[in-house]
């Protein structure tokens, strides 16, 4: 995804939070204090208008990322003529690493202690350490058989996340608070990589290779997440309290592109287009030093699950017609902030 891009969500996330603020104000009191203990009646006044009053939190640290993104595609498979061969799935399989550090950048504007508007900005500080594994099924009577296998070192990786909710507390007692919500959340995962060792474990002739420096394999996966959450916060003092939410999205978007750069005819080109559901789980600890200064640290699970077609071609435009995909993106992560609240 273009950075120019990046830049609009950016805008976006921080547009939301600061129009959570316009038009609020606080009420003037019904009464005047005098030099007693008590209240001294005023002049007459028209009946008060309960006003919205906001507080603002924003807050920053790292975030460490493990899991994987991984893709499949097979049979049925169909020509540029439209013929549609069936057979066994998967062909091919491709799980690209999510072993990272990024750091986080959270905003949230509370509002009447009711509603809440939050939106987080993630951006990768560190490359994979893992590698990416390339599979192959080739044999056509025995489609169990692996036959090719490949590890790729990641030489460059681009990762940008946005994630924007409101939420709306409707129960609330001795300290507890259960909200529901909607929010969308924004990925872009974007990789190069070098070939280091080709073979076939079934003992394939004309397999074996080792890779010689180049980049041989590019990777971006876009994911497009509206979703509904439910959640509750506990406060157990002044100082600590907890955040609890799950979240489920049944119409993710994905599109995904695969370049093998050292293929014949300028290389193949794989795009990808899916749809399917996610399953997240967020858990928050917060403790505050003072009122205004306090530091979080979190959990946080994703599922995606998502299935399409995948175009192919060569890269001097030759098609190739088209093959099932899906994709599965297991992630988890922790995080350490520091925050200031408005």
């Amino acid at each position: 995804m273009k950075k120019h891009t990046h830049r609009r969500i950016i805008s976006l996330g921080l547009g939301v939070l600061l129009a959570a603020g316009a038009g609020t104000a606080t009420a003037a009191d019904d009464a005047v204090l005098g030099d007693g203990a008590g209240p001294v009646s005023g002049p007459a006044k028209a009946p008060a208008i309960s006003a919205n009053t906001a507080s603002y939190s924003l807050s920053i640290g790292p975030e460490l990322m493990s899991g994987d993104t991984t893709y499949q595609i097979g049979y049925p498979a169909v020509d540029p003529s439209g013929v549609v061969y069936n057979g066994y799935f998967p062909l091919s399989e491709l799980a690209w690493p999510l072993d990272f550090w990024l750091v986080r950048l959270d905003g949230r504007a509370t509002i009447n202690d009711q509603w809440r508007i939050n939106a987080t900005i993630k951006k990768d500080v560190s490359t994979p350490g893992d590698n990416m594994e390339d599979s192959d099924w080739l044999t056509d009577t025995n489609p169990s058989r692996l036959d090719v296998y490949s590890e790729s070192e990641i030489s460059s990786f681009d990762a940008f996340i946005f994630d924007t909710d409101i939420e709306w507390s409707f129960f609330r007692s001795n300290g507890l608070s259960v909200y529901a919500g909607v929010g969308y959340l924004y990925q872009n995962l974007d990789y190069e990589a070098k070939v280091l060792h080709q073979y076939s474990p079934s003992g394939l002739p004309g397999f074996d290779y080792y890779g010689d420096g180049r980049v041989a394999i590019t990777y971006e996966m876009t994911y497009s997440i509206p979703y509904l959450k439910i959640g509750g916060d506990l406060r157990v003092n002044p100082k600590l309290s907890f955040e609890g939410s799950l979240a489920y999205s049944p119409i993710v978007e994905a599109e995904d592109t695969d370049h093998h750069l050292l293929r014949e005819y300028g290389g193949k080109i794989s795009n990808g287009d899916m749809d399917g559901d996610a399953f997240m789980l967020d858990i928050t600890g917060r403790y505050s030093f003072t009122p205004s200064i306090y530091m979080e640290a979190g959990f946080q699970f994703m599922k995606i699950e998502v299935d399409g077609d995948q175009t192919q071609e060569y890269g001097w435009g030759i098609p190739l017609g088209t093959i099932d995909e899906e994709s599965e993106s297991t992630q988890t992560s922790g995080f350490l902030s520091v925050g200031y609240m408005f």
